[in-house]
């Protein structure tokens, strides 16, 4: 009876095995180096996890900054100074990236090693993209005087 038993068990620890063969793999940059225990350790002094998982989360933010529309408002003044726009200037998409690696992980020896110590955590980089900014390009018109009408 009790080979019975253990032999009814062979298949769920197989099963669990493969399993857990199968996160192992997925995660094999996770293992015990300095920089993943900064980040995902639990080891008495670090931040809580929520703080550095949102800083990871903050890490991995891509924020795409559409070129900005350009609006044209035309008006008639008096004559005055004007301010001139260079129009070989190219508004362009800006794209602004990863911040500063947080003291904490001083361990990590570049962006790319946090990068990979925060995947431990199960997070992935995420893309937000900014509302497209608006300029508005006042023309004026200056007003002449009519005895420079002959």
């Amino acid at each position: 009876m009790k080979l019975a038993v253990v032999l009814s068990l062979v298949p769920l620890s197989s099963a669990v095995g493969l399993q857990g063969r199968a996160l192992l793999q997925a995660r094999g940059d996770c293992h015990g180096n300095n920089c993943n225990r900064a980040v995902t350790g639990t080891r008495e002094g670090l931040l809580p996890f929520s703080s550095r998982s949102a800083d990871c989360s903050s890490f991995l933010l891509t924020t795409v900054t559409p070129a900005p529309t350009t609006t044209t408002v035309t008006m008639t003044i008096t004559p005055s100074a004007s301010t001139k726009h260079n129009p070989s200037l190219v508004n362009r998409q800006v794209t602004v990236t990863a911040y500063s690696i947080p003291e904490y992980a001083a361990n990590c020896a570049n962006g790319e090693e946090y990068k990979t110590a925060c995947s431990c955590f199960g997070i992935t980089g995420s893309v937000t993209t900014a509302p497209t900014p608006t300029v508005t390009v006042t023309a004026t018109i200056e007003a002449c005087e009519e005895e420079d009408w002959y």
